[in-house]
């Protein structure tokens, strides 16, 4: 599945974790320096409730021979996991590294946006780089 991947990233361990990318470990060493109280992935959002479908047939192939009927099955729920939740001066703020993004995550975050305006004091950011990232932290700093 393409939304699983990280394009262009090589997957590093650093601190007993498993980074996605070496982005991701950057802004984590940022972040440890910086004071703020933070985690790195420590929710997976439901930003969209599947449900079934009881009145529409839908055609599915079996083992790409013969396309069977289903009906009365369950769409899968659409998740976002943000890199990094900080909570600072009563703000839930969340950060998500992007180097390069792949093809769901522009629906996703617009999803996961959309989700966070119903919130109150809920932040949203979305560095590329480590000189951004520590823009970010300057920024949550003077909360």
């Amino acid at each position: 599945m393409d939304n699983k991947k990280v394009k262009n990233a090589t997957a590093t361990f650093y601190n007993n974790i498993n980074f996605k990318s070496k982005l991701e470990v950057s802004c984590y060493k940022k972040l440890e320096t910086s004071g703020l109280t933070f985690a790195y992935e420590p929710e997976t959002i439901t930003i969209w409730v599947g449900n079934k479908i009881v009145n529409t047939i839908v055609y599915l192939p079996n083992n790409y021979k013969i396309l069977v009927p289903k009906s009365n099955f369950k769409l899968r729920d659409i998740t976002y996991t943000p890199d990094f939740k900080i909570t600072h001066k009563g703000y839930t703020i969340y950060v998500d590294s992007k180097g390069h993004v792949n093809d769901v995550y522009p629906i996703k975050k617009k999803m996961f946006l959309q989700y966070l305006d119903k919130k109150p004091k809920h932040m949203f950011f979305e560095p590329h780089s480590v000189k951004q990232m520590m823009q970010t932290i300057e920024i949550i700093k003077k909360l």
